[in-house]
């Protein structure tokens, strides 16, 4: 067996794993030097950019759970949440259990702009798509499907065990 991130993997799994991350970083290399890095939205602060991150991963989060997530006050996660309201990238709703708390969740707008900056792997797949083979496309596509039903696993095991 051998420790690879934590996890107890097989040697043929792990020799495997470690191939497919150094693959997964000779392509971001590429692809950042061909398209560029993410772009930052111009009217948003890398703080507020942090917040709108959290609440993407993490829909339903209290003020008070992001503050601790990315190690501010109370008053400045409130802050932070207020400007993001204001543009529309954050809502807040009641939490049904206690009228206290307000839950915080990414608008349709929000998760756009978060999708926009992690949009490497569809700005390179434009610029790429005419030298792909239909062959290639589809060893893409099935690869991509494999990982999607890979994904919904993890989730599914991770939300049994929490």
């Amino acid at each position: 067996m051998h420790q690879l991130g934590g996890l107890a993997l097989d040697e043929e799994r792990a020799a495997a794993a470690r191939e497919l991350w150094e693959l997964q970083a000779q392509v971001h290399d590429r692809a950042v030097g061909m398209v560029g890095p993410m772009p930052l939205p111009p009217d948003l602060t890398m703080q507020q950019v942090r917040v709108l991150g959290c609440v993407v991963k993490e829909p339903g989060l209290s003020g008070h759970e992001l503050g601790k997530r990315i190690g501010v006050s109370a008053p400045t996660a409130s802050g932070l949440v207020e400007r993001l309201v204001e543009k529309g990238l954050i809502a807040r709703t009641d939490d049904p259990d206690d009228r206290r708390i307000r839950r915080l969740h990414p608008t349709t707008d929000g998760l756009a702009v978060i999708r926009e900056m992690d949009s490497m792997f569809s700005r390179s797949l434009g610029a790429l798509i005419e030298h792909l083979s239909m062959e290639d496309l589809d060893l893409l596509r099935r690869g991509t499907l494999a990982m999607l039903s890979a994904l919904d696993r993890a989730i599914a095991s991770a939300n049994a065990s929490g």
